[in-house]
């Protein structure tokens, strides 16, 4: 059994964020009828970043611009809870596939897009990708009292933020239909989730009218990473904490410094901050995690990914998981949601579909004859394989 065991999600959303939230879903439970364009997913063009958030989707590929694509869609739609789209602001109602066109067909349908800037604003218009939400938003400039300048991140972070929030939104909105029985339409802007994720900072510059020098988590001496001798990384992850620091002090050997508050150790931030940068060059990143073993410290060394999929802890938990690839040969390497529940499961439940791979059984699924379904083919408005 699975928490979302008879919820239906209509995904018409491509690259990472959309897919990210449904794929969540799915593996919660629902049955995701990914619909494609006649040319697939765009991030199909690289199979194992595709692969990585499609798992467990059905898929219907359909020309929207047709009149027999769109009649397909809405007889999805009327079997539908949740709908999910990332196109640009008005593209949907140009297509007919918008909220106030499906709420026709299904009143209680719940509705989420993202976008970039939202649906309305001056900006709603404005194209851009993860780099430019995070710079308007605020988490890039945060570098640059670090780093001297800011630097792209390595990971998708407005995508996969903006990927939660739908989910939740979603969530919320049906636990909400539940008490109501209405549907509703949510607005997600990918840069508003970027906002979001930086309200602390905001707070502070609000409440001290001023850009703080440095970022909240990283004005303590010994929150920071540090090169060891053989050229890897460890991080050190002291925040405010006396009971931490003290047991720091006795690992490392620094007796004179066990007994500084926090006060202190903010005061004296260039004394610590170069003193363990020193210390820390004298051992390898293996000698260091060795020393700390079972101290009681936040610390650890920073892992490559080979180290990451090969972690003891994360093996135990069962986060990965081998699936069919979606080209049909070779198998795809999953991450499983990160939570467990006591009475449901979660694990990853099937491959990421192969373009229209279910197309035939979804239409049969409408009631679609064979004939109707061979007509649907030969005009283009679907792809049957």
């Amino acid at each position: 059994m699975r928490v979302l065991d008879g919820i239906t999600l209509l995904d018409l959303s491509t690259q990472m964020p959309g897919p990210y939230c449904s794929m969540l879903l799915a593996d919660l439970g629902a049955e995701v009828i990914k619909v494609e364009a006649p040319g697939g997913d765009p991030m199909r063009e690289y199979a194992p970043m595709f692969d990585s958030v499609n798992r467990g989707k059905r898929s219907i590929a359909l020309d929207l611009k047709r009149p027999e694509g769109k009649a397909v869609l809405a007889r999805l739609a009327e079997r539908a809870d949740l709908m999910l789209e990332g196109f640009r602001p008005g593209v949907a109602a140009r297509l007919g596939v918008d909220y106030a066109t499906l709420a026709k067909i299904k009143p209680d349908i719940i509705y989420c897009a993202i976008s970039g800037f939202g649906q309305d604003g001056p900006y709603r218009d404005r194209s851009g990708h993860d780099i430019n939400y995070l710079a308007m938003g605020g988490v890039l400039g945060l570098e640059v009292p670090i780093a001297g300048k800011p630097s792209p991140p390595p990971v998708l972070v407005s995508d996969m933020a903006a990927g939660q929030f739908a989910a939740i939104g979603l969530l919320a909105a049906l636990v909400g239909r539940m008490r109501t029985g209405r549907g509703q339409y949510i607005d997600l802007s990918m840069t508003d989730g970027v906002v979001s994720w930086v309200g602390t900072e905001l707070a502070r510059f609000h409440a001290e009218g001023k850009s703080p020098g440095r970022p909240n988590v990283t004005v303590a001496p010994h929150y920071e990473i540090f090169a060891t001798a053989d050229g890897e990384f460890v991080a050190l992850g002291i925040v405010y904490e006396d009971h931490f620091w003290r047991r720091f002090c006795e690992t490392m050997g620094f007796a004179a410094w066990r007994d500084w508050g926090n006060d202190e150790r903010i005061r004296r931030f260039d004394e610590i901050r170069d003193e363990l940068r020193r210390r820390f060059l004298q051992r390898s990143r293996a000698g260091w995690e060795r020393a700390f073993e079972g101290a009681d410290v936040p610390f650890a060394g920073v892992a490559t990914l080979g180290e990451v999929l090969a972690n003891p802890q994360f093996r135990h938990r069962g986060l990965f998981a081998e699936l069919p690839s979606s080209e049909g040969s070779g198998t795809s390497r999953q991450v499983a949601l990160p939570m467990k529940f006591s009475q449901a499961e979660c694990t990853p439940r099937g491959a990421p579909p192969r373009l229209s791979e279910h197309a035939e059984a979804l239409l049969k699924d409408l009631g679609y004859s064979v004939q109707g379904i061979g007509a649907l083919a030969a005009s283009g408005a679907v792809i049957v394989p």
